[in-house]
């Protein structure tokens, strides 16, 4: 699951991230790229480490993402230039390839260091907001990422990993409870492994791929929203242009939007 990065082990889409980040830097002519760590080092991350030493993000074991190989601490290393321009640069480069930042802003400050790289578990992310459930995602996307990553200390590993992988595969099965309830078991059932043993479930998802993306072109849309007051920002391949009736959207590839509602 892990390979070995620098000072540290992340899981094999990390690393190929980081290498892109740092080839792009460097294509760029910016010099002085560099990537620390605060996740993963090479003897792992247990949860009594983590609730030891929770990181910068203060978060106890099972809501961290420490232990995954999903969380890395990035900087520009030009102590003499400015911050903000260049927390703004790290975004702009790090983004579009997928690493999600900890902070809302690019703004200097507590936690601006961390970013997660969310990779095929992005999905599970996007289900839950979709659904309104956006209170579930965080906890989910943690106990999949350390699931799947073999650091999960808690309980009902074998369902959780099941639900992990369920995810991991682009099957949206509902929280990571570790219930084999009716939505998991549809789930099970589509697939035709109905009647096997979770252990037989396990194993058989463990060894499927998800389908590959498939390349896609720039794309653009509206967001249209009246009668309340909307703010919105956006950042790497995602650009926002203001409308009287909302935004128009252009999507030459992965980035974020970022919408806040008034009264």
């Amino acid at each position: 699951m892990f390979v070995a990065y620098r000072n540290s082990v992340v899981i094999p889409e990390v690393a190929e991230a980081l290498r892109r980040l740092e080839g792009l830097a460097a294509s760029l002519g910016i010099s002085g790229l560099k990537i620390l760590y605060s996740g993963t080092p090479r003897n792992g991350v247990s949860w009594e480490d983590i609730e030891k030493s929770p990181g910068p993000t203060g978060l106890p074991p099972r809501l961290s993402m420490r232990g995954t190989g999903r969380e890395v601490l990035l900087g520009l290393e030009e102590p003499s230039a400015d911050q903000m321009r260049n927390l703004s640069i790290l975004w702009g480069l790090a983004v579009p390839l997928g690493f999600h930042p900890w902070t809302r802003y690019p703004v200097p400050g507590p936690g601006q260091e961390v970013f997660h790289y969310l990779g095929d578990l992005a999905p599970l992310v996007d289900y839950f907001h979709s659904e309104g459930q956006g209170d579930l995602a965080w906890p989910s996307l943690c106990i999949a990422a350390q699931v799947l990553a073999g650091t999960w200390g808690g309980d009902k590993t074998l369902e959780r990993e099941v639900q992990a992988h369920l995810h991991r595969l682009g099957i949206h099965c509902g929280p990571l409870d570790g219930e084999i309830g009716e939505r998991t078991l549809s789930c099970i059932r589509a697939l035709g492994f109905g009647g096997l043993s979770l252990q037989e479930i396990q194993a058989r998802l463990q060894k499927m791929e998800a389908p590959k993306p498939q390349p896609k072109t720039k794309t653009n849309g509206f967001f249209t929203i009246s009668g309340t007051l909307v703010e919105g920002f956006s950042s790497g391949g995602v650009k926002l242009a203001r409308r009287p009736s909302g935004f128009g959207v252009l999507v030459e590839g992965p980035g974020r939007a970022i919408f806040e509602f008034g009264g």
